[in-house]
C-alpha cells in the first residue's frame, strides 16, 4: 500500500517538519508491524532540496500547475502550528462564500476537511507562548504578535460557546513529544487501513468468531492457562486516547512506557523511541539501574493504581477463581491484577521471576498473605495448583517494598532470561508440567518486539504438545487482540495458536454470557 502524507505548516515549526518527514519516510516503513506492507511519501509545497523546511511560497493554483497534489488528494494531511499561521494568500483566492483565508495553511487545512471523501486529517498545536522578540522593534514585534493572534483565531473553531475545547486537534510540549504523538497516531491509522484492506480481501480473518463455547468449557474445567501481555492496557480505554503520566486514567502501553522513559533522558532522536528494551537499556547506561527502577515505580507502584480503569479481564478471572483455581502468566510489572483479586476477596500466591543477582536463580514466592517472599530455586517450588490460584509474573514485578522490585526490561535482562529459559531455570518445573497438557489463552500478548517473539520461541519445550499443528481433537491455544500484523499472524499460526482479532473487552463479554448460569 502506497500512502501520501501532506505536510502543512509555517516555518516556525521547522523541527517538527523534519521529524514528521523522518517518521513518514524512514521510521514507519521500517516498523516491524508495517515492514513490507506500506510505502510512504511526504508531500510538501516548499523546496524539497532546502536543508530546513520553510513556509510554502506557492499558491494553490501554482502548486496545481506544477503537478503537485493538493491536500485533498493525499491519504493523510498533517497540519502543525505554533506562533505563525503562515503567508497570506492573494486576494483572488477566497472561500466559495467570498470570505478570505487567514493564510495558505488555513487553505490547505480546509481543502482537506471539505473534500469528499476527506483524507485523514491530523492537526497539532505546540503549547507555550513563543518569543515575540524585542518590544522596541515595533515592526517585527507587531508582526509576530499579529501572526500569533491569527493562530488563536484559527483555533477558535474548536471551542464551544462556553470556551471549552471540543477536540479536533492535539497539543504537545516539544518537537520530540510531537514526534512521538505523530508516530503513534500514524501507526494506528495505517494499521486500521491495512486491517480494512485485508478484511475485504480475506473475510474469514475478521468474521470468524472465536470458539467461545470451547474456551468457556476449558476455563470451567481448568484446562487452559491465561497468559496476559502489555496489550491489556488498551482494555477499557477509549480509542485514540493517549496515556497521561501526570494524570493517568489507565496503565501505559509498552510503547507509551518506552516513550515516557525516552523523554526522561537524552535518547537519540533518530533511534526507535518505542522499543522499550532499547530505551530502558539506554536509560540504565546513562543513569543507573536504581534510577530506572525508581522511574518505573513513579508510574507503576501499587499506590498509584487506585483510580485507574480496571480491565474487565481481571474481574472476570477473579470471579472465575472462586470455584476454579487458576495458574495465570503475565508479563506486566504492575500489581493491578493482584489488587483486583484482593478486592474480590480471592486468595492467591504470587511467584515472580527474579533478576536480583544476590538471589542467584531463585524465584520470589509470596504465599497468600505473606509480607516477605520465600526464595526457592525454580525447580524446588511446590504449590498445590489444584487448590491455589497462582499469578506468575514472568518478567518481574513492582512491589509494595522497593527492595523486592524485579524487572526484565533492558536488552541484557532479556538475554539473561533467554539464557535461564535454555537452562530450565526461568520457569518453575511445576508450572511447565502444569502447562504441558493444557491450552494457552493469550491476551494482548504482542509479538511486535524481537524479545517477545524470541521468548515465545524459547518456550516451545514447555508447550510442545500444543505449539504444533492442532486439530479439533488435540489441545488448542488461542490469541486474542484488537488486531495482528501479518508477522504476528504467521508467528502464531506456525505455533498452533489460533489468533482472533477482537477487543479483549468484547471477548470477555461473550465468555461471561456462556459461563453465567
Amino acid at each position: 500500500m502506497h500512502l501520501r502524507f501532506f505536510l502543512s505548516s509555517p516555518g516556525d515549526v521547522a523541527d517538527e517538519r523534519i521529524f514528521a518527514q523522518q517518521v513518514i519516510e524512514q521510521e514507519l516503513p521500517k516498523d516491524p508491524l508495517l515492514r513490507g506492507e506500506i510505502t510512504c511519501e511526504a508531500i510538501r509545497w516548499d523546496d524539497p532540496a532546502a536543508p530546513v523546511s520553510m513556509p510554502a511560497s506557492l499558491t494553490p493554483q501554482e502548486a496545481v500547475n506544477r503537478g503537485l497534489p493538493k491536500p485533498s488528494e493525499c491519504d493523510v494531511v498533517i497540519v502543525i502550528l505554533w506562533s505563525r499561521l503562515g503567508t497570506p494568500l492573494p486576494p483572488n483566492i477566497v472561500r466559495p462564500d467570498g470570505s478570505p483565508y487567514l493564510s495558505g495553511t488555513e487553505w490547505e487545512y480546509e481543502d482537506a476537511i471539505n473534500a469528499k471523501p476527506a483524507p485523514h486529517t491530523l492537526l497539532y498545536r505546540r503549547k507555550g507562548e513563543p518569543d515575540f522578540g524585542d518590544a522596541n522593534d515595533e515592526s517585527a514585534y507587531d508582526e509576530r504578535l499579529t501572526q500569533y493572534r491569527r493562530v488563536g483565531k484559527f483555533f477558535q473553531r474548536f471551542r464551544n460557546p462556553d470556551g471549552s475545547l471540543n477536540g479536533g486537534f492535539s497539543e504537545y510540549d516539544s518537537p520530540q513529544a510531537f514526534r512521538d504523538q505523530l508516530r503513534s497516531h500514524l501507526r494506528a491509522y495505517i494499521r486500521t487501513r491495512l486491517s480494512a484492506v485485508k478484511s475485504s480481501e480475506t473475510p474469514n480473518r475478521s468474521k470468524v468468531p472465536p470458539p467461545y463455547n470451547r474456551i468457556a468449557k476449558a476455563l470451567a474445567s481448568r484446562t487452559v492457562v491465561p497468559i496476559i501481555g502489555r496489550g491489556i492496557s488498551s482494555s477499557g480505554r477509549p480509542a485514540d486516547t493517549p496515556w497521561n503520566a501526570a494524570a493517568p486514567k489507565f496503565l501505559p502501553s509498552g510503547i507509551e512506557l518506552s516513550q515516557f522513559l525516552a523523554n526522561d533522558t537524552e535518547f537519540p532522536a533518530g533511534s526507535e523511541r518505542d522499543q522499550l528494551a532499547e530505551v530502558a537499556s539506554y536509560y540504565e547506561a546513562f543513569h543507573t539501574r536504581d534510577a530506572l527502577h525508581e522511574r518505573l515505580r513513579e508510574v507503576l507502584a501499587p499506590g498509584s493504581l487506585a483510580n485507574l480503569s480496571v480491565p474487565p479481564l481481571y474481574t472476570f478471572l477473579a470471579q472465575l477463581a472462586r470455584t476454579n483455581p487458576l495458574l495465570i502468566f503475565t508479563t506486566n510489572y504492575d500489581t493491578q491484577l493482584e489488587q483486583v483479586f484482593q478486592a474480590a476477596g480471592q486468595p492467591y500466591d504470587i511467584v515472580v521471576y527474579s533478576e536480583l543477582k544476590d538471589l542467584g536463580n531463585a524465584v520470589l514466592w509470596w504465599p497468600h498473605g505473606a509480607s516477605k517472599p520465600e526464595t526457592p530455586a525454580p525447580n524446588e517450588l511446590y504449590i498445590d495448583l489444584d487448590t491455589t490460584t497462582v499469578i506468575f509474573k514472568m518478567h518481574g514485578s513492582i512491589h509494595q517494598e522497593a527492595e523486592w522490585d524485579s524487572f526484565v526490561i533492558t536488552e541484557s535482562d532479556y538475554v539473561e532470561l533467554l539464557s535461564r529459559i535454555a537452562s530450565k531455570s526461568a520457569i518453575p518445573a511445576l508450572f511447565a508440567t502444569h502447562c504441558r497438557d493444557r491450552s494457552l489463552l493469550f491476551f494482548g500478548f504482542s509479538l511486535r518486539e524481537w524479545n517477545s517473539r524470541t521468548i515465545l520461541q524459547s518456550l516451545n519445550r514447555f508447550f510442545a504438545k500444543r505449539l504444533a499443528s492442532a486439530s479439533d481433537e488435540e489441545i488448542q491455544s488461542w490469541a486474542i487482540d484488537e488486531s495482528f500484523s501479518e508477522l504476528e499472524l504467521k508467528f502464531w499460526q506456525k505455533r498452533g495458536v489460533y489468533p482472533y482479532e477482537i477487543s479483549i473487552d468484547r471477548f470477555i463479554e461473550q465468555l461471561r454470557e456462556r459461563l453465567t448460569p
